[in-house]
């Protein structure tokens, strides 16, 4: 499921870098790029809150348990 979003990201970003850059490939591939970095970012970030909070609730469960 996460893969499907970075694709849409993928897809977007080329498409706005394309249509706002007057139609060249250099653009597209710059836009694309940026908005699959941007996601793969966003879904990392996310991941490592989760792993925090999960690390946390074990050392409560450790130290209160």
């Amino acid at each position: 499921m996460w893969f499907w979003v970075i694709v849409i990201a993928v897809i977007i970003g080329a498409a706005i870098a394309y249509f706002g850059g007057e139609g060249k490939k250099e653009d597209a591939v710059e836009g694309a790029m940026a908005g699959g970095c941007m996601a793969g970012n966003c879904l990392f970030q996310i991941l490592i809150t989760g792993v925090s909070i999960m690390v946390i609730l074990w050392l409560f469960g450790l130290l209160f348990g």
